[in-house]
């Protein structure tokens, strides 16, 4: 009787652990990273700083065939340039800081809790009077990598 008892216990704790773990079809899974993440900006700036000398540090964080997320910190400045995206529409979100961003034509204050929303083929820029720290979402991904075409240069 223990140990018929014993023994369902232990099935009980080994199922209930199954039905516990987070599902996951990795038959669909495609991206880099492979698993859930959090990330804190706050650390990420610290352990990231923008090299002596640059403009802006921009890393990806996520990557699939559907999307890109970036963390990107631009120094204060005339930032990088105007340019368009020639396959991806992208949304950046302004965690901290304020500058402006070339927005239809006119350069226009941009603050801490902006969204700024751009499909492939229009003209933006960022220029900034502090850091910014910006969270850079571009769907689909750029191809290459970058798939700018600078205006300004």
């Amino acid at each position: 009787m223990k140990k018929s008892l014993f023994i369902t216990l232990l099935l009980l704790i080994a199922f209930s652990s199954i039905a516990l773990a987070a599902p996951v079809a990795k038959a669909l899974v495609d991206s880099t990273p492979e698993s859930a993440v959090l990330e804190n900006i706050d650390q990420w700036v610290i352990a990231h700083p923008v090299q002596e000398g640059a403009i802006s540090r921009a890393d990806t964080i996520f990557k699939s065939p559907r999307g890109q997320v970036r963390l990107v910190v631009n120094k204060p400045g005339p930032g990088d340039g105007r340019h368009i995206h020639m396959s991806a529409d992208e949304i950046v979100v302004v965690y901290k800081g304020k500058g402006e961003v070339y927005l239809n034509g006119e350069w226009t204050p941009i603050k801490e809790g902006d969204v700024h929303i751009c499909p492939r083929g229009v003209t933006h820029a960022f220029r900034s009077n502090e850091d910014m720290w910006l969270v850079s979402i571009h769907t689909p991904p750029q191809v290459g990598g970058d798939d700018k075409i600078w205006i300004d240069r």
